[in-house]
Order: C-alpha cells, then sequence, then structure tokens
C-alpha cells in the first residue's frame, strides 16, 4: 500500500504541473490526473489477476499483494499454506456477504481440507452456473459417480474448467499419462491467478510447468 501510495505521488506530482502549464481548469486537472493514476495503476493488478501467462510474474505479483485476501486466498490455497487460508477464509467471509459470494468461497474452503460431504451443502448457491457444474462435477469425481461427472462436464463451457476436470476424472480412474495430458492443457487455457494455482497443484502432482 506505502508503494502504491508513493508511485501515485511520483506520477500525480508531474502530471498536474504539465496539465496546469497548459492552462487546463484546475477541476479538470485533478480529475485527468485521477483517471490517468487510476488507469496506471489498476491495470497492471488485473493484467495479473486475469490475463497474464507467466507463472513467475504472476508469483511476484501475488506475495507482494498479499495483504489483499482474495489474492492471498489464492497463493495460500496454491502453496499449501493452511494457517494463511484460515485466517484469510476469516476476512473474506466478513467482507462478502451474499449468499452466492459465501457459498462459492465455503465450498472452496472445503474443498481444500478434502471435506465434500461440507461442499454439498453450498453446491445449489453457487453462482454462475457454470461454477455450480464445476464443483458438482467435482464432488461426484470424489464420490465416484463418474457417470454423473461426465454430464457435468459436458455442460461446461469455460475450456480451463472442462480440462481440469477431465485430468481429475482421469486421476481418479488411474489413467496417470491422459490425466497429466489434461492437466498441461488446463494450464495453459487458464491465466492470471487460475493459471498460477493450477500451475502450482499440477507441479506437486505431476510435475507439470
Amino acid at each position: 500500500m506505502k508503494r502504491t501510495f508513493i508511485i501515485s505521488l511520483i506520477i500525480a506530482i508531474p502530471l498536474m504541473i504539465l496539465l496546469s502549464k497548459l492552462n487546463i481548469p484546475m477541476p479538470a486537472v485533478f480529475g485527468i490526473s485521477f483517471i490517468c493514476i487510476f488507469f496506471l495503476i489498476i491495470t497492471p493488478q488485473l493484467y495479473f489477476m486475469y490475463f497474464s501467462n507467466n507463472v513467475e510474474n504472476i508469483e511476484r505479483f501475488m506475495k507482494r499483494n498479499l495483504n489483499q485476501p482474495l489474492i492471498a486466498l489464492y497463493y495460500a490455497m496454491a502453496n499449501k499454506n493452511d494457517e494463511l487460508i484460515d485466517k484469510t477464509m476469516e476476512k473474506i467471509l466478513k467482507k462478502y456477504r451474499k449468499a452466492n459470494h459465501q457459498a462459492i468461497f465455503k465450498t472452496i474452503f472445503a474443498l481444500y481440507y478434502g471435506d465434500v460431504q461440507e461442499m454439498k451443502k453450498f453446491l445449489h448457491e453457487i453462482k454462475p452456473i457454470q461454477y455450480q457444474y464445476y464443483y458438482k462435477a467435482i464432488v461426484s469425481i470424489n464420490e465416484g459417480y463418474i457417470k454423473e461427472a461426465e454430464e457435468y462436464i459436458e455442460k461446461t463451457k469455460i475450456e480451463w474448467m472442462k480440462s481440469a476436470l477431465k485430468a481429475e476424472l482421469y486421476l481418479k480412474s488411474g489413467m496417470l499419462d491422459e490425466a497429466e495430458n489434461f492437466s498441461q492443457k488446463a494450464v495453459s487455457q487458464a491465466k492470471g491467478l487460475q493459471k498460477y494455482i493450477l500451475a502450482k497443484n499440477y507441479e506437486q502432482e505431476f510435475s507439470v510447468k
């Protein structure tokens, strides 16, 4: 946060001086400066969270922003940090009060600890529906309902989700080569924080990079 504030000042002061010299009214100077700073600071964050394909760069970004609960959650899950998971989830559940938000975070928490029965309590409230299919498929795979899992996978339209589920399905069936192939595909299809967590998890499972 301190680093971001310093960068804001470095950008803002010269920009405001420049705009003032162009005889732009002061309210407009403040408005333009604010918009420019907003985009210069927020754009890199959005890029690493949702669009980056470089796992190492994403990790560096995450380590610099562990004060943000959502980023800390992804980092903790990817690196199997139980203490950080518990602390972060508590903050997230206090912040995101809507039923569908609570449902997805509680489902993620239960999945991390391998508690399938706990996951099942929240599945029907998860939105958007693609995420509901994804977690329902995970539950079906874990309970051995393969045909049901395949039906959910077929309904899933998000490519990395489909590949990740197929990897899990093949892994459950003991077909390791097929599982590894789909895990590689899932990592290549995902971006940002999702790419990072998949890459780290599959690294431990298959040494996928």
